[in-house]
């Protein structure tokens, strides 16, 4: 696991939010493993979103 800063958590189109990125179940067919989301790490090296308190704080 390792953390990271992000400019936003929240997504309007999907109306969500995904605090972080990566699981340790690493199933083949998982949609995160395509290149298009930029996942440049193993996939079961969770990425953790480390200011998303502060984040949606911001937005409330």
């Amino acid at each position: 696991m390792h953390f990271v800063n992000v400019k936003n958590i929240l997504t309007a189109a999907y109306n969500g939010m995904n605090i972080y990125r990566g699981c340790t179940h690493g199933c083949v067919y998982c949609d995160t493993r395509s290149a298009c989301y930029g996942f440049n790490h193993a996939m079961k090296d969770v990425e953790v979103k480390q200011n998303a308190a502060e984040l949606l704080d911001k937005n409330s």
